[in-house]
């Protein structure tokens, strides 16, 4: 596999569980048969809890994290989510900022906290509602 922007601690870990996965002819198919079918079932728990409790977007990269031990498709996805969220934290949280910016970076991002738990629970009572 390739390196796709890789911090180096990451590259090391990524390459001893290749190591170790690839060690025997049995053991390489059983890790991408059991990645295959993991991964994917990890990511619909993930969704499935984005409207029921539970850390949905968390489960969800821990699913992509998984896909990304085999497929380079999934590790291009995560890095490129990765330098997203980077990207945001940098705009939000800015490290030279003024002081007031960075209170403003810091209420805004609770309100956005705040406002997706609200959401959530307002979306799971509806469901509960209908449903019953």
């Amino acid at each position: 596999m390739t390196s796709t922007s890789l911090t180096p601690r990451a590259h090391q870990l990524l390459t001893r569980i290749e190591a170790w996965a690839h060690r025997g002819p049995v053991r390489a198919v059983v890790v991408k048969v059991g990645v295959s079918v993991l991964g994917p079932l990890v990511v619909l728990a993930g969704v499935a809890m984005l409207v029921l409790p539970g850390p949905g977007l968390v489960v969800m990269a821990l699913g992509a994290a998984l896909l990304a031990l085999e497929y380079d498709w999934a590790r291009r996805a995560l890095v490129a989510c990765g330098r997203l969220l980077d990207r945001a934290r940098r705009a939000l949280l800015p490290k030279d900022a003024s002081a007031g910016r960075r209170a403003l970076g810091v209420v805004t991002t609770a309100a956005v906290l705040v406002a997706t738990t609200g959401i959530t629970a307002a979306f799971s009572t509806f469901v509960g509602t209908t449903l019953v």
